[in-house]
This record gives structure tokens, C-alpha cells and sequence, in this order.
């Protein structure tokens, strides 16, 4: 039996006081697997990756998503449990990834807990002195929840394509008395120009871009035009994957199976290149779950923004 510490998030140092408490109080414990048990998972992921017939990411999904989320927003309004946002998706499989290895947890809420601390040490390191942060492609919000946790004065924004899931994060910021919290409808896929940013504005997205596939040039240059101050995506990206090992080469053939976020980061290196942006980081940090390494980081600025 193991505990997850501060070393399983070396990746994201320095970490603060704040983030280290979080940790050490999460008591979040898990195991190793056996030969055996490995050889089960990486089994059940080839005969997947086989598979003829796959759910494919993409825009046709908006109403499978619209009803995922008025689920949520049900059930919140019958409780007013806040736990009750967090997606059902969290918690389906008993294995998961830390520091790019297979783990079986043993704490209940294992994964949505896991990913939780890595969000509070990724708000930290961007977001702490933002004075408006944005969630694009955020569902029920719960991220956004996380993110007040570590600046408490912030305007925050849900920008979200599906009614149900910008009711419900506003639903949440009324209960809860949050007047800089709200939710506005949204499609990546097709930005809308007329809803401009506030001045100086940190953007994030978390495991939303990879359903956008390789349709993510209108959405960079809706950011970009608006003069965001920081964009961080946490989402899955072959680019700081190595296919030379065996999960990281899995991870990247689920995402094409899936046709998750492709070339992302390539195309952000090109802006770079031609001097319309600046990449300040690009993090792998070797969480993941039972099919894939999830949660790659880039955070990028446009360059007349950067002094």
C-alpha cells in the first residue's frame, strides 16, 4: 500500500503551502499491480484499440454531453450536494496513472480526488493574481469551484456549449452566493466574436479540447484576438508522450482511436515560430487513467502581451 506525497507532483514545483496541505490531508491511498494484473490492463486496452467500432470524439456528440450534464443539474437541484457536479465519467475504472505508471487506487473517489490536487498545484502556479479566469469547454463547472478555492476574488466564467451545464454552474453561483461566478453558452468549435474577453484574461481548458480533434485554429485565434494574458491547456496531447515506451505509445494510439486533440502543440510551436506567440511551459505530468495519460499541460501567451 502506498500514499500519494509531494514527490508524485515534482513535475509542478514549487509547490505552495496551500497545495502541500491539500496533499498531505487527501490521504490517498493506493497499490501497485501485479505482473499479472498489469498484463490484464494492458490487455483490455489492445483489445480496444482493435476494436472495429468506437465512440468518436467530435462536435456530432453536443447532445450526448447536453444530457450528461442536465443529469447533473438535476440531481443538483434535487439535493444541493455539490458533490453531485462533478462528472459521472470520474471513478469508472479501479486503475489509474501516476508518474506514468499503473496504479490500483484504494481510497474511495480515488481518481476525482488525484486530479482535484493536481488542479489546485496548476491554479496555483497560473491563476492565484488572475483577476478574470476562464474555463473554455467547462461542463458543470466543478473545476471553476477549485479555482476559487485558490483566489478568492476573481471574476470566473464557464464557457460552455451545452444550456444544461451553463443553468447548472449558474444554479451553483446563486446557491453558494458567488456573484463573480457565472456561466455563459459557448461553442469552441464556432467562436463567437461578439463575446470578448475581459482585459487582461487567464484562460484554461481541462480535457475539453480533446474533443475538438484537429479544429482548434478558430478557437486559438479567438483567444489570441481577445489579447489573453495566459492560456493553459490540460488536456490529452500525444506532443510530450514517448512513443518508444509502452503506456505512453497506448495513450497516444487511444487518442487517435478516439480522435482526441491532434497536433495541438505543433501548432502552437509554429506560432512561436513566426513570433505570434510565447510557450512558457509544456508539462507532462503522468496522471492519467485506466485507457490513457490525460492530463499534458501547455501554457502559452500571445506575444504582444509579453513584456
Amino acid at each position: 500500500m502506498k500514499k500519494v506525497e509531494y514527490k508524485d507532483f515534482k513535475s509542478l514545483n514549487p509547490l505552495s503551502s496551500f497545495v502541500k496541505d491539500k496533499i498531505k490531508n487527501s490521504n490517498l491511498l493506493y497499490s501497485i499491480p501485479s505482473q499479472e494484473k498489469r498484463d490484464d490492463i494492458i490487455l483490455t486496452i489492445c483489445k480496444y484499440l482493435l476494436a472495429d467500432e468506437v465512440v468518436v470524439a467530435g462536435s456530432h456528440r453536443k447532445n450526448d454531453w447536453e444530457n450528461g450534464w442536465d443529469e447533473n443539474l438535476q440531481k443538483y437541484k434535487k439535493t444541493r450536494d455539490i458533490k453531485s457536479i462533478v462528472p459521472r465519467y470520474f471513478g469508472k475504472y479501479d486503475v489509474q496513472r501516476l508518474n506514468g505508471e499503473f496504479i490500483v487506487q484504494e481510497t474511495d473517489g480515488f481518481e476525482s480526488k488525484l486530479v482535484s490536487l493536481f488542479q489546485y498545484a496548476i491554479f496555483n502556479k497560473y491563476f492565484k493574481d488572475s483577476t478574470s479566469i476562464y474555463e473554455f469547454g467547462a461542463g458543470t463547472g466543478h473545476n471553476l469551484l477549485r479555482v476559487r478555492e485558490i483566489n478568492p476574488t476573481a471574476k470566473l466564467y464557464s464557457m460552455e456549449w451545452t444550456a444544461s451545464g451553463v443553468e447548472l454552474i449558474n444554479c451553483v453561483a446563486k446557491n453558494i452566493n458567488d456573484q463573480n461566478l457565472s456561466g455563459i453558452v459557448f461553442d469552441n468549435f464556432n467562436p463567437n466574436y461578439n463575446v470578448r474577453l475581459d482585459s487582461n484574461a487567464s484562460i484554461f481548458t481541462f480535457a475539453s479540447l480533446e474533443q475538438m480533434g484537429d479544429k482548434t485554429d478558430d478557437l486559438i485565434k479567438y483567444w489570441t484576438d481577445n489579447k489573453a494574458a495566459v492560456i493553459v491547456n490540460i488536456e490529452p496531447m500525444a506532443e510530450p508522450l514517448d512513443d518508444n515506451e509502452l503506456l505512453q505509445y497506448l495513450s497516444s494510439q487511444y487518442f487517435k482511436k478516439r480522435g482526441y486533440l491532434k497536433n495541438y502543440i505543433n501548432k502552437l510551436k509554429t506560432l512561436e515560430e513566426e513570433g505570434e506567440i510565447i510557450i512558457h511551459d509544456i508539462i507532462r505530468t503522468g496522471v492519467g487513467s485506466l485507457f490513457i495519460e490525460g492530463y499534458s499541460i501547455i501554457a502559452w501567451s500571445p506575444i504582444r502581451l509579453v513584456k
